[in-house]
């Protein structure tokens, strides 16, 4: 059972909050990932742990999906849209952001049983921020169920006194779970968590927005929604359904 940590802020509203001290230009950022995102070996192996860890200075290249479980296969073009590694180090040079940390995590495997998660998985996560000194976490995700991970191992990280920010595609879900900052890019599709692949201003803009929410926010449950210019808007089929019988019904 993971132990508040002595730095973490009480509860508020039976949620685990911790709210972000200091300047954002002096801290060190974490990004986590429940998208099953690997580092390409000569012969893949699953991590022991149930997690990667993947260098601060790892190569969006030297990256890969074993496993998907959305059907976007452009994300194989630029794994940014997935995993901003290379938009965290633009902000840490343009001074946005103090450092990142030593490293970042990745957790690998399509997860059903929530429940090894909450009781294995996540105090480890939580443990690992810790133990890289973050003052920061962003935490992303792929799939719907990456997403009930994600909410998940944000809940631990924030119980051990580490504020952190999730971008979800399903920030309803993001809130049952009792998350504490969720930023939600209005109309983005699972898998691209901060916008399309080859759009590294793009994926600047929302990671951003992200840490501007980590900052902000003073409560648990702070649900962000932001439009993104150059992001297309794909109506529901049900949607284009109805506006299509509308029409036929107007012409008869």
């Amino acid at each position: 059972m993971l132990r508040r940590a002595p730095t973490a802020t009480k509860p508020v509203r039976g949620f685990p909050f911790t709210r972000f001290v200091g300047d954002l230009d002096r801290k060190r950022i974490m990004l986590v990932s429940t998208a099953g995102i690997a580092p390409r070996l000569h012969q893949f192996e699953e991590p022991e742990k149930g997690y990667y860890r993947l260098d601060r200075d790892v190569r969006i290249e030297d990256l890969h999906l074993p496993n998907r479980h959305f059907n976007l296969e452009d994300v194989d073009e630029d794994l940014n849209c997935l995993f901003p590694i290379d938009a965290l180090r633009r902000l840490v040079q343009e001074g946005v952001v103090g450092h990142t940390t030593d490293y970042h995590l990745s957790i690998y495997g399509f997860h059903l049983v929530l429940h090894q998660i909450r009781r294995s998985v996540a105090p480890l996560i939580a443990e690992e921020v810790e133990a890289a000194d973050a003052d920061g976490v962003v935490v992303l995700a792929g799939c719907l169920f990456c997403h009930r991970i994600a909410a998940v191992v944000q809940r631990a990280i924030e119980d051990r006194g580490i504020p952190a920010v999730g971008i979800s595609q399903y920030p309803r879900l993001s809130l049952f779970y009792g998350v504490s900052r969720v930023l939600y890019p209005v109309g983005f599709r699972p898998g691209h968590a901060v916008g399309l692949p080859g759009h590294p201003e793009m994926h600047r803009t929302v990671l951003r927005d992200a840490l501007e929410l980590l900052v902000s926010a003073t409560q648990p449950l702070t649900l962000v929604r932001k439009e993104y210019e150059g992001y297309p808007m794909i109506e529901p089929k049900w949607k284009r359904w109805w506006k299509e019988e509308k029409l036929i019904t107007a012409e008869e």
